[in-house]
């Protein structure tokens, strides 16, 4: 019974978090990145972390990761692009995340780079394209049962953008968010053959860490649940070390 009442809690709070209005999110801690994405946010109250995972082309890890989630009572948020959803094979796993109780946002539509990858993050997309984009993924979430306004937190595409698509964003009410600086667990997409390549392993230790030296606290931490075929070393089976760590330190993850 204290169980299904901890999970009870767990669930209201998360609904209320994304209620609440992009103002209110401005004042109730919400940290932001340099071009307006909310990268951290501070509950003083909660020692929480928010799990997050994105699809476009690959998810082999989705079942695996929703097995252990279930298994721990745990609830994360998952940012679908309008590729992943379009695809009619991907249509079971996008329900179940949706029943299991999980957050179920945008990546945008067709998965576009919105910046060039250089120091100055030079505009590809136009801000207008940009949103246009994310607009498109909200119809595909649509037919899932997911209304625009209960999903208005979302990731961009490639987790890369400017200033100028940030503002494109919130300006239409939206709220854009990104992994927590500082760490490397979104690290788990390279593959062997790239000079920068991250084991698991690294990854891992690297993450303990920075709890150690810095605490997760609000901190956002992003996941990829399909990689390269070519990289056999999945982060995500780390999953299950991952929440037991996490609650052995005190942290609650929680969705938005």
């Amino acid at each position: 019974m204290k169980h299904i009442i901890h999970a009870s809690a767990i669930t209201l709070i998360a609904i209320i978090l994304s209620s609440l209005t992009i103002q209110q999110k401005n004042d109730a801690g919400w940290q932001f990145d340099r071009f307006g994405a909310a990268v951290v946010h501070t509950d003083p109250s909660h020692k929480t972390v928010h799990l997050i995972f994105t699809a476009d082309s690959a998810f082999e890890g989705g079942q695996y990761a929703l097995d252990v989630m279930a298994d721990h009572n745990v609830k994360a948020s998952f940012f679908f692009t309008g590729n992943f959803m379009r695809d009619s094979i991907n249509h079971p796993i996008i329900r179940r995340t949706i029943a299991d109780g999980h957050y179920v946002g945008p990546h945008g539509d067709r998965h576009i780079l919105l910046a060039e990858w250089d120091k100055d993050r030079t505009t590809l997309a136009s801000p207008d394209s940009a949103l246009a984009d994310m607009e498109t993924a909200y119809v595909h979430l649509k037919q899932f049962g997911i209304s625009r306004d209960s999903a208005t937190i979302l990731i961009p595409s490639f987790e890369w953008y400017n200033a100028s698509h940030i503002d494109a964003f919130t300006h239409a009410g939206l709220f854009p968010i990104n992994m927590t600086p500082g760490i490397e667990t979104y690290r788990d997409y390279t593959t062997p053959d790239m000079s920068y390549y991250s084991s698991s392993e690294w990854i891992w230790n690297q993450l303990l860490a920075r709890e150690t030296s810095h605490g997760l606290d609000g901190a956002i931490i992003l996941i990829h649940l399909g990689t390269d075929s070519t990289r056999t070393d999945k982060f995500y089976r780390y999953l299950p070390a991952l929440l037991d760590t996490l609650d052995s330190r005190g942290y609650t993850p929680q969705r938005f």
